[in-house]
């Protein structure tokens, strides 16, 4: 009898025992695999973590790369060709007599210029020039005629283009003022420049 009880003492201790084991490897799998799954959780976030950064700074690349640096544009370049024009052959030269030119008469003279184109007169024309003097349509030496007979040897009805006579019909004399380019009869091509010379003054330039 004795023995029959300390074999069922036996058995119970042995399934106990096992019992335990078991719930005991339970408990360790299940937080294992609890583990594992917060592991794979973690990663996965920050695998989309590394992927949103990496997509925010494909588009900042992308932005930048967008972005044109007009810091060593040219401004006239950004507005775009033909957008500064200059009348071919205009006399630019800085006007060094800028103070006898302010003082003269150069609205008296500007009507004696206009007169004389407006009537086609070469010899009065002749008589009211600087030489040399720039006439834009001359291909020789540059455009520069050097003396009186130069000039008078040109073709009229070149010197007296019909543009060249609106012009100076049209030229509001009364509001001329003198710059550093001298002063300019024609508010566009065609026009004619006036300055002074060693007191005097003269054309110094005809821009067709």
């Amino acid at each position: 009898m004795k023995k029959k009880i300390l074999t069922a003492m036996v058995v119970c201790t042995v399934a106990l025992a096992a019992a335990g084991c078991s719930s005991k490897e339970q408990e360790t799998t299940a937080a294992e695999t609890t583990a594992a799954q917060e592991t794979e959780s973690g990663e996965a976030a920050e695998d989309g973590s590394e992927a949103a950064d990496s997509e925010t700074e494909k588009a900042e690349e992308t932005e930048e790369e967008t972005k044109v640096d007009l810091s060593k544009v040219d401004p006239q370049e950004a507005l775009g060709p033909g957008a500064v024009e200059e009348g071919e052959g205009t006399v630019l030269e800085e006007n060094q007599n800028f103070e006898d030119l302010e003082n003269s008469d150069y609205q008296g003279f500007a009507e004696e210029v206009v007169g004389a184109i407006t009537s086609k007169d070469m010899n009065a024309l002749a008589e009211l020039m600087h030489y040399p003097v720039y006439i834009s349509f001359v291909k020789e030496n540059e455009g520069v005629v050097n003396d009186k007979d130069s000039f008078l040897a040109l073709d009229p009805e070149m010197v007296f283009d019909s543009a060249l006579i609106e012009a100076a019909e049209a030229a509001d004399l009364t509001t001329l003022e003198p710059s550093m380019a001298g002063v300019v009869i024609g508010e566009d091509t065609p026009n004619v420049i006036i300055n002074s010379s060693e007191g005097q003054l003269g054309i110094v330039g005809m821009n067709y």
